[in-house]
């Protein structure tokens, strides 16, 4: 969410109505102070600011849509609807305050809702291609994938964001255009789009994911690399979790680790894992970029969910080879690909899936040699299990 710079102090009024003066002008200040407080990143400050300048002069759009954009910042996205509908109650033609409906209700998970807004915004702006992919993400969303892909296409045709619009597009759309060749999913995700994605999930994705998704990765990860045949624990010298995200994968290695370090695209998650104390260096680096530039080596090697961003494995296979001991291990899950899928899959889901032919081509590749591979549930996603493979792969 940003400011919004318009003045509440409304001239016209203030000059048929000499003896409000005063008053517009004291709401001037206050409103100005507040922009100038939330772009500080003072944002209660702002949010007292805003008020007092709704007290002077009420119902002005521009505050209500400041004030709405403080509250969610602030944690406070119920307390923010009202202020933007009175807003919008007051300016129906505002198309920018109609975006901010719509990623205000997708925030309060009301997708159909959100999808209305931005219909709305549209309907203002045709060639805002912004809303365009919103609009699409919400129907991929909702299964409505021929409805999405018109969506993504109208995004781009309008300027919108190519790397991502095409992404999306791919999940959505696998049909060759007519006499054209079959098209072919992006390598990865991409980069800024996880990094948004994970900053905006960090405060409760452990709870949305292990509480409600059922997802149990870690775990599953554990029992497969820290026991022996013989029933001792195993010990590494160092381990490096790919993608560590929030840390979950921290409580379970450490113990059995001199040093464990972590690598995530996000910065909000790497807080999380940095606060439980568990991980001796955390880096803020794509995962192929860091293995391939990093100088630490490694007995263990962990990618725990992560692969589901990115499709083209090669590079980190070759990375973890370069940064592996002689004996070292790599564990790792994917979401497992649809029959006759050669190598991998972008899903609807924006999510890639691969294939166990793809996985072992890579290993054999790059040195390495299955010592486990196991089928199982990774998480529930609307309800549905997805499957996937969980592989440890050892140095020749």
């Amino acid at each position: 969410m940003t400011t919004r710079r318009t003045d509440p102090a409304d001239a016209n009024a203030a000059a048929a109505e000499p003896a409000a003066g005063e008053r517009f002008e004291a709401a001037r200040a206050a409103f100005v102070a507040g922009v100038q407080a939330f772009e500080g990143g003072e944002a209660e400050r702002a949010e007292t600011l805003f008020l007092e300048a709704l007290r002077l002069v009420p119902g002005r759009p521009s505050a209500l849509i400041n004030l709405a954009a403080v509250r969610q910042r602030l944690g406070r996205p119920a307390e923010a609807l009202p202020a933007l509908d009175e807003a919008l109650a007051a300016a129906p033609d505002d198309a920018a305050a109609w975006f901010q409906h719509g990623q205000l209700l997708q925030v309060l998970q009301r997708p159909h809702d959100a999808l209305r807004s931005y219909e709305r915004v549209l309907a203002l702006e045709p060639a805002q291609a912004a809303a365009w992919t919103q609009r699409g993400s919400l129907l991929k969303d909702m299964g409505r994938h021929t409805e999405a892909a018109q969506c993504f296409r109208q995004a781009l045709a309008n300027g919108g964001d190519a790397e991502l619009n095409r992404y999306f597009l791919a999940s959505v759309e696998r049909a060759p255009a007519a006499g054209g060749a079959p098209r072919e999913a992006p390598g990865s995700a991409p980069r800024h789009y996880v990094e948004q994605l994970f900053d905006s999930y960090a405060d409760g994705f452990d709870e949305h994911l292990v509480g409600k998704l059922g997802y149990r990765t870690p775990w599953l990860i554990a029992e497969m690399v820290l026991g022996r045949p013989d029933g001792a624990p195993r010990h590494w010298r160092a381990a490096l979790d790919l993608g560590c995200g929030t840390g979950l994968m921290g409580p379970l290695l450490a113990p059995h680790c001199e040093a464990l370090d972590g690598v995530d695209l996000s910065s909000q998650m790497l807080a999380k894992a940095a606060a439980l104390g568990r991980y001796r260096h955390l880096v803020h680096a794509d995962i192929a970029e860091h293995l391939q530039g990093t100088g630490e080596r490694y007995g263990l090697v962990v990618a725990a969910d992560v692969f589901v961003y990115v499709g083209d494995l090669d590079a980190v296979f070759a990375g973890v080879a370069r940064v592996l001991d002689g004996d070292g291990t790599f564990v790792f899950s994917v979401e497992e690909a649809a029959a006759g899928v050669p190598r991998y899959e972008l899903r609807a889901s924006s999510r890639y899936a691969h294939a166990e032919t793809y996985l072992r081509e890579l290993a054999a590749a790059r040195g390495f040699e299955p010592a486990d591979l196991r089928r199982t549930t990774i998480r529930h996603e609307q309800r549905q299990p997805i499957g996937g493979l969980l592989v440890v792969l050892r140095r020749r």
